[in-house]
């Protein structure tokens, strides 16, 4: 990976960090408005760091392994209370992979 993606990557991770922040600051707030732009605009940021991270990485498997991390760091709480509709085809992909061994 050359330096400027490097540090194209960390700047991203840096963002992420400072609109998590500030979800964490807006969480509670009487009004869901700002919350939800916040948490709209960690998720894009966050697929762009995949793009990222996935396009100039030269194909190694740790890529899979860093993203696992950031998954856990920044995504942990909505994890814990992430439930799927019986209907949602997430739902479905979710009960595809439970069920491989």
């Amino acid at each position: 990976m050359k330096d400027n993606k490097f540090y194209s990557i960390l700047d991203l991770i840096e963002e992420i960090d400072k609109v998590d922040k500030m979800i964490y600051l807006h969480t509670s707030s009487t009004s869901d408005l700002m919350l939800t732009q916040y948490k709209n605009q960690k998720l894009k940021l966050s697929n762009y760091l995949f793009k990222e991270l996935l396009t100039n990485s030269d194909n190694r498997p740790e890529v899979m392994y860093l993203i696992k991390i950031f998954i856990e760091k920044f995504y942990d709480n909505e994890l814990n209370h992430l439930k799927f509709g019986e209907n949602d085809s997430l739902k479905k992909i979710q009960n595809v992979f439970e069920n491989y061994s």
